[in-house]
């Protein structure tokens, strides 16, 4: 990958926020999209957004954590982004990485095993990957 992020702190990147991922719907069967950034000094830090704004669907609210991203990356704070969503209709993760010479969506389908009547344990199983190449909204 010349000219830009390597694929060692790519897939870090991405781990990181799948593993997060998995996490948040083991636990709570659900998750609203989660932020990860991979600084300039090459520490990996998941990013709460605080937006008071109103955004309606799904796409207005992506669209408003690029917009919170997207001067991080121009002044170099951040080398690479990962946008982590939901897909419930399907189930999936999806994974939307970003640097500067880098943008692909990843797919990972999942089954979820439900157990216990009084305290609820969920159990995540991930299916085959697909990754597809994607608008770099940001760098």
């Amino acid at each position: 990958m010349a000219g830009g992020i390597d694929q060692t702190r790519l897939d870090a990147l991405f781990t990181a926020a799948l593993e997060a991922a998995i996490a948040r719907i083991e636990k709570d069967g659900t998750f609203f999209p989660l932020v990860f950034e991979l600084r300039a000094n090459g520490v990996i830090q998941n990013v709460a957004v605080l937006d008071t704004g109103a955004t309606e669907g799904a796409q207005k609210v992506i669209d408003r954590l690029v917009q919170v991203l997207r001067p991080r990356a121009a002044d170099q704070t951040i080398q690479a982004a990962a946008i982590v969503l939901f897909r419930s209709a399907e189930p999936a993760i999806e994974v939307r990485l970003r640097a500067a010479n880098y943008s692909r969506d990843v797919t990972a389908p999942f089954t979820l095993a439900t157990s216990g009547v009084f305290r609820r344990r969920r159990k995540l199983t991930l299916g085959e990957f697909t990754t597809r190449e994607a608008a770099n909204e940001l760098f």
